[in-house]
């Protein structure tokens, strides 16, 4: 009788650790396919987002191709930041001062932030700190204010 309740218990207490493991394996089947379903949304989201950002690059580069349009005051302030001596670096002052003695007024200008941004995805504000020397930005300052409201 003895050996029979031991045969009894035994065969539980494997039957529960058998389950036990069952249970582990399907948890971590679980945590790697919802991991590996997270990683696939978020690759996802990611692409799409990289597409819509190209996109409206790309859109706003098109746009600068006509004169009088933001983004073309954009383009020549990019160029104007980009290479412009013979030696290929620093920044075209004079191109900059054009760009800001063509812009027709202050309003125009904030429209030419928003095509600088979406073509470099930077403030062009700051890019103006940072490419001109202290006299040199005033007198862009002083040039858009020039400008009418």
């Amino acid at each position: 009788m003895r050996a029979k309740k031991r045969k009894i218990l035994l065969s539980k207490r494997s039957g529960n650790s058998s389950d036990f493991h069952t249970k582990i394996q399907d948890f971590k089947t679980i945590v790697i396919y919802g991991s590996l379903g997270i990683a696939t949304i978020g690759g996802i989201v990611w692409a799409v987002d990289r597409l819509i950002k190209k996109s409206a690059k790309n859109n706003s580069a098109t746009k600068s191709l006509s004169e009088g349009d933001p983004a073309s005051f954009a383009s020549d302030l990019i160029s104007a930041f980009d290479n412009d001596n013979y030696f290929g670096w620093g920044t075209n002052v004079e191109k900059v001062y054009d760009v800001f003695n063509r812009l027709p007024s202050q309003r125009f200008y904030q429209k030419v932030i928003d095509a600088y941004k979406k073509q470099t995805g930077k403030n062009l504000n700051t890019a103006l700190v940072d490419e001109l020397s202290t006299e040199e930005l005033q007198n862009v300052k002083q040039k858009l204010n020039q400008k009418p409201v």
